[in-house]
């Protein structure tokens, strides 16, 4: 058995009034952007960067320390001002 395709993407025919005909927009760079170390189940990922760093986009800036943990990647370039445990 071969594996199934979707020719030509899938199309919803719903919800399709709030955006069809409308350009595409850039979204801007945000000035300040928070990227949890802990992005499910598993554990939090021990930091690769420190305080005054400067990252590049899709750098890795957290690495996986157990089975149930994804490494984290920045999404932004930019410079690191602090790194905080934060409530979620």
């Amino acid at each position: 058995m071969g594996l199934r395709t979707f020719e030509r993407g899938i199309h919803p025919s719903y919800n399709k009034e709030l955006t069809q005909g409308k350009k595409i927009e850039k979204a801007a760079i945000p000035k300040k952007a928070v990227i949890p170390l802990q992005q499910h189940i598993g554990a939090p990922c021990k930091p690769l960067v420190k305080k005054g760093d400067m990252v590049t986009e899709g750098q890795k800036i957290g690495e996986a320390t157990t089975f149930v943990t994804a490494p984290i990647h920045a999404s932004i370039s930019g410079k690191v001002k602090d790194i905080e445990k934060l409530p979620y």
